[in-house]
């Protein structure tokens, strides 16, 4: 093996990046969230929406992008500004 060479294998292992749990489960699919799936999604359900702040209470999913936009209704899914991204 020549330079060349062990340079390429090493350019290509610090210059391609890695696909890691970001230690989220997408609360649809239940599968990891990776860290190269496309627009991994946080999406926040606050509840008591017609009282006040202090009334309201707030909290956190994790999901892919797609599988929220496969749960939406498609009257919902034209409208989403996501797509654009």
């Amino acid at each position: 093996m020549n330079i060349k060479q062990i340079l390429q294998i090493i350019w290509s292992k610090i210059s391609s990046p890695t696909n890691e749990k970001l230690g989220f489960t997408c609360c649809f699919c239940n599968k990891s969230i990776m860290s190269l799936d496309k627009y991994p999604t946080d999406l926040k359900i606050i509840v008591n929406i017609d009282k006040p702040k202090e009334q309201q209470h707030d909290q956190f999913f994790y999901c892919h992008l797609q599988c929220l936009k496969s749960k939406l209704h498609q009257n919902i899914q034209e409208h989403l500004v996501l797509d654009d991204l």
